[in-house]
This record gives structure tokens, sequence and C-alpha cells, in this order.
């Protein structure tokens, strides 16, 4: 067919230009910039003069081509328009001729968007409505029929609602979480019966979880009002029970729990039935391990074939074995400390074969702590690493402070005192603190303990006094947080506190039947109180206890520090062997930090049985990771005078400490230290600097033989 001259051929080479161009921008190629925005503008009011030159018809087909987009064809305008077929193809035709319109639709999509401008609201709207019922004519995808549903706002077709679930099931899965959202509060306005909205509820409710996990929207009040009414599905429930969980909603959980399992029974008959018991015999088990207080009867049947577990290496298939079956039977293989050989191959399946969502998260990150349980923590930090990019890349801020808050735990047990702060801020500022729930507990803590350790004390309180949810103590997130505000309290020289703390971590875990010595070594902890105050005998008793739950010191990482607790309640040339051993279990288990703290005992060790050349090796070893990790404290106690000589202990007995060889200086500062003022106090008493208090101290420690300030007191008071 030839194309018109005059209007319509100059028209038609702009809009080819145009879109020359357009594309050439994609592309990345210096293009002659021929045609500006405006330029193209002026295209698409051309195009518009021209249809209303064309008559009602022009412009009527036009309008359907624009709201249709994509979709358009002569068939679907017909029946946006009910307009006679042979009509629409003959004004179709005319338009194709003229090189506006190109298969159906305008060859410029900004022509369209002109077109949709300028039209009426309301007009827009209908057509958008008519466009719906069109394309499901058609056999159109549910994507593209949503979409004009949303547009219109109309929910009056009966087959809106299913269509628009479809679609946000195919938004999520391409991580349209937006797009996921409208489709879904339509659906919801367009369906009558409770038990399909409270579901739409759960979903949306989903949705805002990974986002922003609030209390205070609309969605998180339909689906608490929905438990309280009892219309949630099991599906939903499951789904309900943690998040309520997740704010601390314990009866809400409870109630939403009784519902489960007042539904067990009708699901276990159904086709899916094996797979919802799976996932509800899942559900039971991370509810024990991860919030032991809430009671849950177990009505609930267990799936009834295991599943069998692939050794580590071995990536053939499992048959049906599901993220929350083996995620189950890894929960039960780290209550019962079954050891690395039970918990790694299962870990290794479920990150190796899972994708990250909504509903594998608990999953995954249960996997994530087998791994940080069984010490393996170089592939936990590759897998973490992985999940919290994944979790960035697909915009979600809750699983970014999920795994940011495992990643620095990983850091932390591995003496990464800097990454570990990293991690733990990222976990905290990536959605509202209070919106964290009881989760706020992993980061928190972990910061607690790597700003403890690096010294920075004062960063470490304030952590500390931080609002958390009540509900953390019904946790198990509970533990490592009264282990990190132990260790603080024991650095601030407040041991009474510490070991309040510690015995509560340890009657928790005996209460809750997680003493897993991999855990919360709080036995390890209690034995490092008591060896601050001179108590050797239950700072060893303490620590062997440790040992014995652990049955080999070479299982986990600290066992290393059980024997360095006994090494210090020993005779000097009894220590060796005993920090030897617990060198070999630290580089093993990857633990920089503690390492560098052998390496001190040892240097300590080694100096007080005449072998300084060898002290002075170690104590420069222990110093490199010491700075490596960023750990202060440990680096000003391997920092001392290394030209110092140490004369051999004879017959196991220590030289004559000389009280008298403290200057007046460091005689006030060890007063006041053994008085229990800490260093910024006594600077300030004394109006000198923090950094002068503690080089007094350091030739104190160094001058008394002393190692900790609880120590001074009873040197000073010696003092005739």
């Amino acid at each position: 067919m030839n194309r018109a001259t005059g209007l319509s051929a100059a028209l038609a080479d702009d809009i080819f230009v145009a879109e020359e161009y357009e594309g050439q921008l994609r592309a990345g190629g210096a293009a002659a910039r021929r045609v500006s925005r405006h330029d193209v503008s002026d295209i698409a009011e051309a195009v518009v003069h021209r249809l209303r030159r064309g008559g009602a018809e022009h412009m009527r087909v036009g309008e359907a081509i624009a709201v249709l987009g994509a979709a358009s064809s002569p068939r679907a305008i017909g029946l946006v328009l009910h307009h006679d077929p042979a009509v629409i193809g003959r004004i179709v035709a005319t338009l194709t001729a003229t090189g506006l319109v190109e298969d159906g639709r305008f060859r410029h999509r900004e022509v369209g968007r002109f077109i949709l401008r300028g039209m009426r609201v309301d007009a827009r709207r209908q057509l958008h409505s008519r466009a719906a019922l069109a394309l499901r004519e058609c056999g159109a995808p549910a994507a593209a029929i949503a979409e004009h549903l949303v547009r219109s706002g109309d929910t009056r077709h009966p087959w809106a609602p299913a269509v628009l679930r479809i679609a946000a099931d195919e938004a999520l899965a391409l991580d349209q979480i937006d797009r996921a959202v409208d489709c879904l509060e339509l659906a919801y306005r367009a369906t009558a019966q409770p038990v399909d909205r409270a579901d739409i509820a759960a979903v949306l409710a989903s949705i805002e979880w990974r986002v922003n996990p609030s209390t205070a929207t609309r969605n998180f009040a339909r689906l608490h009002a929905a438990v309280r009414a009892g219309t949630l599905s099991p599906p939903a429930l499951y789904a309900a029970v943690r998040y309520l969980l997740w704010h601390g909603r314990v009866d809400d959980a409870k109630a939403a729990w009784m519902l489960l399992e007042r539904d067990s029974h009708a699901v276990g008959t159904a086709p899916a039935g094996n797979q919802a018991r799976t996932e509800l015999a899942f559900l039971r088990s991370w509810i024990a391990y991860t919030y032991p207080e809430l009671p849950l009867r177990r009505a609930i049947a267990e799936p009834a074939t295991p599943v069998a577990v692939a050794t580590a290496g071995d990536d053939r298939p499992t048959g049906s074995a599901t993220a929350h079956h083996l995620a189950a039977n890894l929960l039960t293989a780290i209550a019962t400390d079954a050891g690395r050989e039970a918990t790694v191959p299962v870990a290794h399946q479920i990150l190796s074969r899972h994708r990250l969502d909504s509903s594998t998260v608990e999953a995954l990150t249960t996997a994530l702590d087998g791994l940080i349980y069984a010490d393996k923590l170089e592939v936990a930090t590759a897998w973490s690493d992985a999940l919290l990019a994944e979790s960035v890349a697909r915009a979600s801020p809750t699983w970014q402070a999920i795994f940011a808050g495992l990643r620095s735990e990983i850091a932390l047990r591995q003496g990464r005192l800097d990454d570990a702060c990293g991690y733990a801020m990222q976990a905290l500022n990536q959605v509202p603190a209070g919106n964290l729930g009881t989760v706020v507990g992993r980061p928190l803590w972990c910061y607690v303990r790597a700003l403890t350790a690096a010294g920075r004390h004062d960063e470490a309180q304030a952590q500390l006094d931080r609002e958390v949810p009540l509900s953390l103590f019904d946790s198990r997130l509970a533990l490592p947080y009264l282990h990190a505000r132990g260790h603080h309290a024991l650095a601030t020289a407040r041991v009474e506190d510490a070991l309040l703390d510690f015995q509560l971590c340890g009657s928790l875990m005996r209460r809750w039947n997680t003493d897993l010595p991999g855990l919360v070594p709080w036995r390890n902890d209690v034995a490092l109180g008591y060896l601050l105050v001179g108590d050797h005998r239950r700072a060893r008793v303490y620590a062997e206890r440790h040992l014995e739950r652990l049955g080999d010191a070479r299982r986990h990482g600290t066992g290393a520090v059980s024997l360095r607790v006994i090494a210090a309640t020993a005779d000097p040339p009894d220590r060796v062997p005993l920090l030897r051993q617990a060198e070999v279990i630290a580089r093993r288990s990857d633990d920089r930090l503690e390492l560098a703290a052998v390496l001190a005992d040892l240097s300590r060790a080694y100096e007080l049985i005449g072998e300084v050349e060898r002290s002075r090796s170690l104590r420069r070893s222990g110093l490199r990771l010491a700075v490596h990790c960023g750990a202060e404290p440990l680096i000003r106690r391997l920092s001392g005078d290394q030209d110092e000589v140490v004369e051999p202990v004879r017959d196991g007995v220590a030289d004559p400490v000389d009280i008298g060889s403290l200057s007046a200086a460091e005689h006030r500062v060890a007063e006041m230290a053994a008085k229990g003022l800490r260093n910024r106090e006594i600077a300030e008493a004394l109006e000198i600097t923090t950094s002068t208090v503690e080089q007094h101290l350091t030739r104190v420690y160094r001058k008394l033989k002393v190692r900790r300030r609880t120590e001074l007191r009873f040197m000073l008071s010696t003092k005739c």
C-alpha cells in the first residue's frame, strides 16, 4: 500500500526519527540529537490532531489503542468500543497507511501517553474496565487483565479476584512488590467472602513484613482481626503465627496455633496434606527452638515418611526433601546435640536447593544457625553473604536485617570485630528498631559483644540502654543477649552483675532443655567471672564442666576458652601444654580473637618459666592478631615493655611483689581503680587523660603481677 504524502508522511518520518533516536540513547550510542523531548511531544500532539480530523470514530479508536497499549489488536479494539469489527478494521488500516499505527499499536509510546493524559478520568477508567473484559475474552495473561482492572478500580466482575490474585503471585515471583500490592488491595475490595478476604490480608501482611514489619498498618490489623474471628485458612495461619511471634503478640500467636491444631486433621486428608503436615511440623519445631517459653500442644502429627539426608558433597536429589522437612530434621539434630556430622549436610542441602522467599526465610536461617552451631564459620560466611546480597538485590529490608544480623554473629565468632559492628549496624538500620521485634536481639547482642571486646565500653552501654521488647526474654535470643551484657559487666569490673547474667542464662538454658555447649557457653562465662575475682577453684570447676558437656575439647571452639581458664588456675609449668591444646583448637575454629588471647596467655606462661625469647615471639604474634581484630584491651595487654627481663620461677613460687616500686602517680591511680572507679572517672578526678590512666594501670599490673583491677584491692591492702 502506498503511504500518504504531505503531513501524514512527514509525521511518520518524524516518528521514525524519534524512535531511532530513543533506541540509540538506550544503546548508549552517540546519537545525533535531532529530536528533543519537546519535539516528541509535538509529534504526539500532531497525531492527536490527525485523529480528530478523521472524526469521532478515529479518535475513539485512538483512545482504545492508547488504553490497550501493547495488547492492542483490531479484535481487542472492537471489543473495547463495542463497534462493528469491519468498521474498526477499516479505521486501523487507514491509520496504518498514514504511518500512525503499526501492528495495531502507535509507533511511538509517547503518543498513547499523550492521549491518556488528555482524557477525562471517568472515561479513561471506563475504557480500562472494558479493556479488562476484552482481554479476558481474547485469552490474555492474567497480568495484562489485572493491569486494566487496577487502573479502572472496577470490582464488579465476579472473576476479578481470582485474576488479580494470580497476577499478584506472578508479580511477587518477579519481586514487583508495588504491582502485587495494587492487585491484592483491589482483590480484597472485590471479594465478599470473609475467608478469602482474610487470606488476601495475610498475603498483604506478608508483603509488608518483607518491606517494613510494622504492626501499625491496615493489613496487620486485618490479619489480627481475622485471627480473632477464626477465618484464616491453614496456610494463612501458618504465616500469621510467625508474624505475631515476631512482634511479641504471644496470646494471639497461641490463638492462631490452636486454630492450626483444629484444622490439622482436615489438612491431613487433602491432596497436599503431606506437605502441609511437614510445614506444620517444622513450625512446631521452630517455635520450640526459637520461642521456648511458648507452650504448645503437640497435636500435629510428624511427617509420615522420613527424608533421606545426603552426605556432604552429595548433590543428588533426595526425593521429597522440602526445605521445611530438612529444617525440621536440622532442628532435631541441634536440639539433641548430634554434632557436625548430622547438622552440616542437612544445612548444606537447605541452602543449596531452596530459593529465598517469604515461606523459606526461617528454614534458611535455621540452616545458617546449624552451620554456626557446628563451628563451620567459613561456610556460613559464604552462604550468608550470598543471601544478604540477594536480599539487597530484591529490595527486602527485613531480609537484609535478618541476614546482616547472622553475618554479624559469624564475624564476631571469627574475631572480626569491625565487621561484626558493621553488619550489626546494617541490620539495626534497615527497618525502624521498634519494628524488628524479637529479632533485634541478634544484631544487638553481637554489637554489644563486639564493642566490649574492642574496648568501646561507653558505646556498648549505649546499646544496652536501648529499649528491647519484653518478648525477647521469652525467646532463645535472650541467651546471647545475657551473654553479651554479662561480658560488658565483666569488662567494666562489675563481676557480680556479670555472674548474675551468666547464671540466669544457664538457668534458662536448662529450663528450656537447650543446654548445649556450642549454643551459649555460659559455664565458660561463669568461669571467667570467678577467675577475675581470684576464685580459681570455682573457675576451674565450671571450665571443666563445659569440657564435660563437649565431650572433647576439640569438638568446638569454646573448648579453647575452657582450657585457657584451667591453665590460668594451674601452676606455671603446667600451663603450657594446656594452652598449646587451646591454640590448636582456636586455630581450627578460625576465631582470631580467641587465638590472640591464647597466645597472650601462652606468652605469659613462657615468661613465668623463664623462656623469655619464646614469650616475646608469641607476644608479637598475639599482638598482630589483636590489632587485626581491633581488640584494644588485648592490644594494651600485649603492648607492655618488651625489654623487661623476667626471672624464672623457682620451685613453683612467684617472685615477691614490691608495692614500693609504684610511683606516686601510679599508686594514686591504682588506689582509685581498686575502689571500682572507671578510667574516665579516674582521669576526671586527677585531671589527666584517659590514655594516661591506661598507661599507669598497665605499669601497675606489670609491677604488682596482677592481671585485673579487681585484684588490686587485695594487693594494695597488704602494704604495711
